[in-house]
């Protein structure tokens, strides 16, 4: 890309849309699905990413993925500003589900970091310009391992290469990508959520990823509001208001970064069913500490106080 192609629809708050399962898990819940893309649409977050890990990626079949983003995509439709639809696996794999996505009307895809025990940034970034060479659509590429200054260049040099999602707390590392990838257009997005936006948004992230909103977008929306006014006043604030929430998503190892969302929706009476294997739900006290989160935002009383 070139200064001159940036595209801002790859920047403020993409909101990674959980899956919705039926009682036990057992099926993807479609109509929850739909109706949380219109309450995030009606919320004001018009940046959606389904079959994100928020969403259990890896735990959906392929066809609950494919289906998943079919319901998505015809869910927002005409109404959201940009749908980035998740992919990962083998490069072919990879190729057909960013052509059935751009069929069925996404945006872009968003390419998970390989879940595989030896990578290197070189095989990395090979990987990823091959899928950009086969996608009919932009590509997000999904970070879970810091890249030096170099490799981000090389990254952000890929054609079809949009955006980037860096999911690891290396802020050093993160500046210098940036700083070394400025003239491609590439915008450089938190993917650790709110707990960290600040401190991305300090060194050059133009937008973060967020599960919270989910449960209520308003503090995300305000958030992003504040970060781009330059408000370390607000921002601070609302961090601080935020901060329990996703330091409970942080716990175990972020081995409770769903439940914690989940469990919040259905204190709220939400569409949301229970996580998947090898995730866990969280326990009765993690819900009674969930519900004075919600009581402090002044959301689901009527639940709480049932309690």
């Amino acid at each position: 890309m070139s200064p001159l192609s940036r595209d801002d629809r790859y920047t403020g708050v993409f909101g990674v849309t959980v899956t919705p399962f039926t009682a036990g898990g057992r099926a993807v819940d479609e109509d929850g699905l739909r109706g949380l893309v219109d309450r995030l649409l009606a919320g004001g977050v018009d940046r959606l990413v389904p079959n994100g890990n928020t969403g259990e990626y890896h735990t959906l079949s392929i066809a609950e993925r494919t289906r998943a983003a079919e319901v998505a995509l015809a869910a927002a439709r005409g109404r959201a500003r940009l749908v980035i639809v998740g992919v990962a696996g083998a490069v072919q794999d990879v190729a057909a589900a960013a052509r059935h996505a751009a069929d069925h009307g996404a945006d872009a895809v968003m390419v998970h970091h390989p879940v595989h025990p030896y990578v290197t940034a070189e095989g990395l970034i090979d990987y990823l310009s091959a899928i950009a060479a086969e996608s009919p659509l932009p590509v997000v590429p999904y970070l879970k391992t810091a890249l030096d200054p170099p490799a981000a260049r090389r990254l952000a040099q890929i054609p079809g290469v949009v955006a980037v999602k860096w999911g690891v707390n290396d802020l050093p590392a993160f500046a210098s990508a940036v700083a070394a990838t400025r003239a491609t257009g590439v915008e450089w997005i938190c993917g650790t959520a709110e707990l960290w936006a600040p401190f991305f948004w300090a060194v050059g992230a133009t937008g973060f990823t967020s599960g919270l909103v989910n449960v209520t977008t308003g503090l995300s929306l305000r958030l992003l509001d504040a970060l781009n006014a330059g408000d370390r006043e607000a921002t601070m604030r609302l961090w601080a208001e935020i901060r329990p929430f996703e330091a409970m998503r942080a716990r175990r190892s972020d081995g409770w970064n769903v439940a914690v969302v989940k469990a919040a929706m259905r204190l709220l009476g939400l569409a949301a069913g229970p996580v998947r294997p090898p995730s866990s739900d969280i326990d009765e006290a993690g819900e009674r500490e969930i519900a004075d989160i919600l009581a402090a935002w002044n959301l689901g009383r009527a639940t709480v106080a049932a309690r």
